[in-house]
């Protein structure tokens, strides 16, 4: 599947629906507040394939990452190597 990226959002088409991360931006900062993926479509790590996408996308631009949706900040806290481009600090 690729990896589309659209008007605030980047998203994979499936039989069932697109999945789909949406996000603003905040000057510099990249608020991605959506993540959904279609029923038929979960526990295939479509959510993890975005997310990391956008991230991607975020840091080759200089953004930081604010996870204001509870899919982002779970990726945030167990994918140590992206922390540093977020603005969440709480890992403990």
């Amino acid at each position: 599947m690729e990896i589309k990226h659209g008007e605030n959002r980047f998203y994979l088409e499936t039989p069932h629906g697109d999945a789909e991360l949406l996000y603003k931006m905040e000057e510099k900062v990249m608020v991605m507040y959506h993540t959904f993926v279609p029923e038929e479509e979960r526990g295939k790590g479509l959510a993890e394939v975005l997310t990391r996408e956008a991230f991607t996308f975020a840091i080759k631009n200089g953004f930081l990452v604010k996870p204001a949706c509870t899919y982002v900040l779970h990726f945030v806290k167990t994918h140590e190597e992206f922390r540093k481009h977020s603005t969440f600090t709480n890992f403990e």
